[in-house]
């Protein structure tokens, strides 16, 4: 008899186990993205995973308080020269905008590459939230998102650069609720 039970809780819980391993692969995150057509080699080791954000208000007034997702995937480091280390990196900040897919209202992006600063062209750019789901504990929700950007160097024109095109997609990217920001929405 205790053979059995024993048996039969060996089975529930490898069972519990796997089913738990499936769900961690199949909201895996994954980050794609090309610059000017070569693959943005994404650090090994990279979560996945954003925050949502209260931002404050600009000081003059023109840009009003805002709640945002924000994302940042890392690439490559080197040494730039023997103290200054230098991280590749593209960063998203899009208005929160609780369930929406499509155009967010307000998106922007940064990028560190090759040793350069870059902004968005909002001109010649676009991101489109293809996927917004909550998860259960209404903690984490999860968005996918496709872009296609222009981005300028900071120093531009003084530098030369020419800009860049940034192109990718994001999928099942867990977005960190805090709990602060849960109790004021």
């Amino acid at each position: 008899m205790k053979t059995t039970k024993l048996f039969i809780l060996s089975v529930v819980f490898i069972c519990a186990c796997s089913f738990r391993q499936e769900d961690e692969q199949t909201y895996k995150g994954i980050f794609t993205a090309t610059i000017d057509g070569k693959n943005f080699q994404v650090q090994e080791d990279q979560l996945f995973r954003g925050l949502l954000m209260n931002k404050p208000a600009s000081k003059d007034g023109k840009i009003p308080a805002r709640t945002v997702i924000s994302a940042m995937f890392n690439g490559q480091s080197y040494n730039l020269s023997e103290d200054k280390l230098f991280t590749e990196n593209i960063q998203f900040e899009m208005a929160y905008e609780d369930g929406k897919t499509g155009q967010p209202s307000y998106y922007a992006l940064a990028m560190q590459f090759q040793s350069g600063k870059y902004f968005l062209v909002k001109e010649q750019s676009k991101l489109n939230i293809t996927q917004f789901t909550w998860e259960t504990d209404k903690k984490h929700f999860r968005i996918s998102a496709d872009y296609d950007c222009k981005m300028r160097s900071w120093e531009s024109p003084a530098d030369g650069v020419k800009d860049i095109s940034l192109k990718g997609k994001m999928s099942n990217i867990r977005i960190t609720v805090p709990s602060w920001l849960v109790a004021k929405n």
